[in-house]
């Protein structure tokens, strides 16, 4: 039996996710699942208990155990992918300890990230030490809500990032180049624009890097940001996305067409090798 908690994936019996636990009926059907398709939006206990029982689509495990741009090093470290240089902070408090025994940052200008959010939101540019005494006092603010924080060197790329975006074994591309000078963000809520086929080769690299990505960790539903240094074309990776935008990869419709063809295609490969 294959159940389904996506709305988005057409298969087998399907139920809605509950808001937090389970009911004692879909536990029971849960129990007698072979296959099991979650939303990425669900509940950490959620995933963990129908893995118990079955596989689940996607796999979010990595999501889960390394969350955060701090959780994404991990696994750009464990899979030995490149990414820029990075210094990490337990809050503001660790912060000025750390620089008052006379750590050393990266030259201006820098990028300083909170460890969470999404959207180019919490992402600072950093041109001189009035800049950074600001955004460090504008991070005291959200220390409640998670102290950590990374502190990168701003490296020149042509305004423009990689988008490869995973579904399944589909791995799809897309630029998105800024337009607009006062911003330094490639994100498409932030006026960047989004080009197809820009650098072929370059995207053909992003893309295998990516697969060494998947394989060691499973990611099989993700949007993977890198970018690529002005003159030596390196290619550094910047966050993972477990939510992402569609735009990109052709909307909702197009989405819909192969996020339900992977998952025919995950379980007929789960199938063969039972």
């Amino acid at each position: 039996m294959i159940l389904s908690f996506w709305p988005t994936v057409k298969i087998g019996t399907s139920l809605n996710l509950p808001p937090v636990d389970f009911s004692p009926e879909q536990i029971a059907l849960i129990k007698k699942a072979k296959f099991i398709i979650l939303p990425p939006q669900c509940k950490p206990f959620q995933y963990w208990f129908c893995q118990k029982f079955a596989p689940v689509f996607p796999c979010l495990s990595t999501s889960f155990q390394f969350p955060g741009k701090v959780g994404h090093l991990f696994v750009f470290q464990l899979a030995q992918v490149p990414y820029p240089p990075t210094k990490v902070f337990v809050g503001t408090g660790d912060f000025q300890k750390r620089c008052a025994r006379g750590e050393k940052l990266y030259p201006y200008p820098l990028v300083v990230k909170w460890n969470r959010g999404g959207g180019g939101a919490f992402v600072y540019l950093v041109r001189n030490e009035t800049e950074l005494d600001q955004t460090i006092k504008r991070l005291a603010c959200y220390e409640k809500a998670g102290p950590t924080f990374i502190v990168q060197p701003y490296i020149e790329h042509d305004k423009c990032d990689l988008r490869v975006v995973v579904i399944g074994n589909e791995f799809l591309t897309y630029w998105r180049c800024q337009q607009d000078p006062k911003e330094f963000r490639s994100n498409v809520g932030r006026g960047a624009k989004i080009i197809h086929h820009l650098y072929p080769d370059l995207e053909a690299e992003a893309v295998m890097l990516v697969k060494k990505v998947c394989k060691k960790t499973g990611i099989n539903l993700a949007a993977f940001d890198i970018m690529f240094t002005e003159k030596e074309k390196t290619p550094l990776f910047l966050e993972i996305n477990y939510g992402f935008g569609l735009t990109g990869i052709g909307g909702y419709a197009r989405f819909k067409e192969i996020l339900n063809r992977e998952v025919k295609k995950w379980i007929s490969q789960l199938d063969v090798s039972a």
